[in-house]
């Protein structure tokens, strides 16, 4: 029987696949499940040739991230562009991959806007709550998952011929993308208390997309 205290990356990652799901029934996205998805792998890429970047212990989501990107996304200075590396800070213990970002805009930090980029990696079944980690689709076994995501959520859609798959959520405004050994998570920088931000009507989605890109996810 394993001891070992669960470590801080593993609950990091299971806790946010379990919010993602949850969180579709708290802000009215969730919908009857369409017993025809069921089962259906219809959405899996069957073109996908392989990572472009792979997952390896210790790697840093930042290493790719590049604040002019993010600048000519928004239209703003890279001066305005803040990034944070969780994986070489004190603060955090044992994170796995993710890097944070924000963007000065407002008068205050409270007005800034917020997003992030995660590499969660897949957990195998025999792990500490790999049960888990399979049910919400971040284990070895992820295809009924993803297919029950998607068809819980009214905002959610298949992006095609993206990684293994790719899923966007409007409501939240996340896109997920699944290569081999691991998912990718972004949130595009968005700040829903900044009235001057919301009122551009941004397309996030293509946004998020944009940024897999930059950081050399995808092509």
């Amino acid at each position: 029987m394993k001891t070992k205290a669960i470590s801080t990356n593993i609950n990091f990652m299971v806790l946010s696949l379990i919010t993602l799901l949850v969180m579709s029934s708290c802000i009215g996205d969730k919908k009857p499940i369409n017993t025809d998805d069921i089962g259906d792998t219809s959405f899996i890429n069957k073109f996908f040739k392989g990572n472009n970047i792979n997952y390896v212990k210790g790697m840093s989501a930042c290493d790719n991230v590049s604040a002019s990107a993010i600048a000519g996304l928004y239209n703003v200075g890279a001066d305005f562009i803040v990034i944070e590396d969780p994986t070489k800070s004190d603060r955090y213990k044992d994170p796995e991959p993710a890097c944070m970002f924000f963007i000065k805009s407002g008068a205050s930090d409270f007005e800034w806007l917020r997003g992030s980029i995660a590499v969660n990696r897949e957990i195998d079944k025999d792990e500490v709550m790999g049960d888990v980690a399979e049910a919400v689709g971040a284990g070895k076994n992820w295809e009924e998952a993803w297919s029950l995501k998607k068809s819980i959520s009214k905002s959610a859609e298949w992006i095609p011929n993206m990684g293994k798959a790719a899923l966007w959520n409007a409501r939240k405004k996340t896109l997920e993308i699944k290569f081999d050994g691991y998912n990718l998570l972004i949130n595009p920088p968005k700040n829903i208390l900044n009235k001057e931000e919301t009122a551009k009507n941004r397309d996030y989605k293509e946004i998020a997309i944009e940024m897999a890109k930059s950081c050399g996810f995808i092509n």
